[in-house]
């Protein structure tokens, strides 16, 4: 042993399993023995149990036994050992895993991950805790607050560095999300759309009352503005226009001298107590803004005077100083959302620098960033200036502004990182967002609860915004396209009725929440989404377009000084067949980028004008760059397959702690489809393997994407957006 290994091992804590700093998930049992009156056990699929830590080395030493499994090792959130604890005679704390030479100065995390896998001898998969040593334990939780509060402390006195404008290094997209023509044909989006302006039609000639909007009015005012002019983007109707014109009007009217526009009391714009009063300084603020915004690019000629006065208050009042922090504890409720407000008008036509200036210097969360920077799973449930929820990832989307606007390497770095947190951690396999407002650490990492709350609308709206913006820094990535669609197809369209009312959230297990028209947070951002669609199809660079998502369209834009367009003919998702056309007055030389999706098992070939031109692998881009001629086409099969996914979360039928797992033979799994989340309608479980469930299924005649269960006539599977009322699970449990 050299001189460092003994300072290390003389320095070692012993951290024991009932200390605060070890967090369980799942279902834990404290089963004391002789030499072990504190251990931990689980034989729960998917438990989890973590540790924090500082210093370069740590230890688990927990139990070996004829009853025990396999577990997995995660360091940092990266897997770094499957540890099988089978042993033919009980063991107490042996050392199961151990590490050294970490990185200094930071919080380390060890997670222990309970696997169903297990010796062929084994009689049960358990997992024993009985300690760890480290050189210094780490509350994470704590830790991550204190540090959450002494940035609060530091920008309540404007002390908080920044980057001045003259040091802003801007940064443009790669390629851009079109502005305007796009025009959505007859399919499955434009059903959408529709359906969207039937909402926004019935919402303002019956305006709804209530709660949500006695309590937030100018999110309601932002609701329709925001849906009525993103619909006005891609096509012209009187009746949305005049719904514009009124709303802006009646925001304009009511504005004060001095810039003040909100529909109460400026008094409002402080913290307070109660809960809706304390959003209506954020996420009231930043709704009207994003509506009023989306107004101005429609051609409103009063939408963003009004706003900029109303920013300029803003800037100058003194009070983003109090916007960050509450007055329960130092949060402030959905605090995140105030954040983009001042992006929405920097990006604008009458954006000035001091509303990036402003948030650098109040809503920047450095203490977040650095925890995202280093892709940090907890930092997320355990979010201490909120309620961790969707809401929380409106700080990602800022920071991908932030970004683009100043050039800084953190923001990126950060956003990056959070993707992956939420993309590893808290994605179920259909898309929706496995988080929603509960206590922190209620929904802690992987555990992607089945039987509570999760898939927020709001939560999806704000991830496939996150990918677009990613997708537009970033376009041959095929895995910002892919969340997108997911989005969209499983989420998106999921939450919307017939009448074009929003569900709150998107169960993937039992039944579907009720759609309601009565301004929830998400209807606020579900139906100017729903008006944006046309934007995700494509993207325009200065080589040509990129075909993101297939839907029957037309995309009108210029390259090189010349009015192009494709027209997109599919019947996506029921047929994977794609084909698209030229228009052009003259040759044009310019590339055309068609996605390959990550979800198609095999390569496939895109023709132009009948002739093979290039073959592309699952999740990339083929490049076609040619010289186009006025109507030559381009084709592709995209050939849609099963996919059958395991549940890896907390929501399985457990056993008991004191029942081998054998007892509970079945285990869920996900189907999908292509892109599509599939749900089984009539039953929650099925006697088939993972493996048989794909043969069993076969098309229903006269029902796209519906697909009977050999020898069962009492249930079926159907794409989860398009499922009615009635049970249903997206997770049966197969054996």
């Amino acid at each position: 042993m050299n001189p460092s290994e003994a300072r290390s091992e003389a320095a070692l804590a012993t951290v024991c399993p009932s200390d605060p700093e070890v967090l369980y998930f799942g279902v834990w049992v404290q089963i004391p023995c002789r030499s072990v009156p504190d251990r931990r056990r689980s034989n729960h699929p998917f438990g989890a149990c973590e540790v924090a830590f500082r210093g370069s080395l740590v230890r688990w030493l927990g139990s070996r036994g004829p009853d025990h499994g396999q577990a997995e090792v995660y360091l940092d959130g990266s897997l770094v050992d499957t540890v099988d604890a089978y042993a033919p005679q009980a063991q107490a704390s042996q050392v199961l895993f151990e590490t050294q030479g970490l990185e200094d100065g930071r919080i380390h995390t060890l997670r222990i991950v309970v696997r169903r896998e297990r010796h062929p001898e084994a009689t049960d998969c358990l997992q024993g805790i009985d300690s760890f040593e480290v050189e210094s334990v780490a509350d994470y939780p704590r830790e991550l607050r204190a540090m959450a509060m002494d940035e609060l402390k530091t920008i309540a006195v404007g002390g908080k560095p920044y980057l001045t404008p003259d040091q802003w290094e801007p940064v443009a997209y790669a390629a851009e999300a079109p502005e305007t023509g796009v025009q959505l044909h007859p399919g499955v989006l434009r059903d959408a759309f529709e359906r969207n302006i039937r909402y926004i039609l019935d919402t303002a000639a019956n305006p709804c009352t209530g709660f949500w909007v006695e309590g937030l009015p100018a999110s309601s005012e932002g609701r329709v503005l925001g849906a009525a002019a993103h619909s006005l983007r891609w096509e012209e109707r009187e009746d949305l226009r005049a719904i514009v014109d009124e709303i802006v009007e009646t925001v304009k009217q009511r504005q004060d001298e001095d810039g003040y526009c909100l529909p109460y009391d400026r008094s409002y714009m402080v913290a307070q107590m109660h809960g809706f009063d304390d959003e209506r300084r954020n996420y009231d603020r930043v709704n009207l803004t994003r509506g009023m915004v989306a107004a101005g690019r429609v051609g409103n000629a009063d939408a963003l005077p009004v706003m900029r006065r109303f920013y300029d208050w803003l800037n100058a009042s003194g009070i983003y100083a109090s916007l960050l922090a509450g007055p329960r504890d130092g949060s402030g409720s959905n605090c995140n959302n105030g954040h983009e407000g001042g992006l929405l008008m920097y990006f604008s036509p009458v954006g000035k620098p001091e509303d990036v200036v402003a948030l650098k210097r109040y809503f920047v969360q450095d203490f977040f960033i650095e925890q995202m920077r280093r892709a940090e799973p907890l930092a997320l449930c355990y979010y201490p200036l909120h309620t961790p929820h969707s809401y929380v990832l409106l700080a990602f989307k800022a920071w991908l502004d932030h970004y683009r606007a100043t050039g800084a390497a953190k923001y990126l770095d950060a956003a990056l990182g959070a993707w992956e947190v939420v993309h590893r951690y808290y994605e179920h396999v259909g898309g929706s967002i496995a988080i929603c407002e509960e206590p922190k650490g209620a929904y802690p990492p992987q555990s992607y609860l089945l039987t509570r709350h999760t898939g927020e609308t709001c939560g999806s709206v704000f991830w496939a915004d996150i990918n677009h913006r990613l997708l537009q820094f970033f376009p041959d990535r095929e895995s910002y396209a892919a969340e997108i669609e997911k989005s969209i197809f499983n989420v998106i369209l999921a939450a919307q009725d017939a009448n074009g009312h929003i569900r709150y959230h998107n169960h993937v297990h039992r039944k579907k929440d009720p759609p309601t028209r009565v301004n929830t947070c998400c209807e606020v951002m579900g139906a100017p989404f729903i008006a944006r669609l046309p934007q995700f199809v494509y993207s325009i660079d200065d080589e040509g377009l990129w075909i993101n998502l297939f839907a029957a369209s037309r995309v009108a834009w210029t390259h090189d000084g010349k009015d192009v367009a494709l027209d997109m003919a599919t019947e996506f998702p029921y047929d994977g067949a794609v084909a698209s056309s030229i228009a052009t007055p003259t040759e044009t030389t310019m590339s055309i980028r068609v996605r390959i999706p990550s979800w198609v098992a095999e390569p496939v070939t895109v023709t132009v004008n009948g002739e093979p031109a290039a073959t592309g692998t699952p999740g990339s881009y083929v490049h076609l760059a040619r010289t186009w001629q006025d109507g030559d086409s381009l084709r592709l099969v995209l050939p849609m397959d099963f996919r059958v996914t395991p549940y890896t979360g907390l929501d399985h039928s457990p056993s008991q702690w004191w029942e081998p797992a054998s007892v509970v033979p079945k285990h869920r799994y996900a189907l999908s489809y292509g892109p599509l989340l599939m749900a089984l309608a009539g039953t929650k479980s099925l006697d088939l393997s993972p493996d048989e469930l794909a043969q069993a299924l076969s098309p229903i005649e006269g029902s796209p994407l519906h697909f009977a269960v050999r020898g069962r006539d009492d249930c079926h599977f159907e794409p989860y957006w398009a499922l009615g009322e009635g049970e249903m699970t997206c997770f049966p449990a197969l054996r």
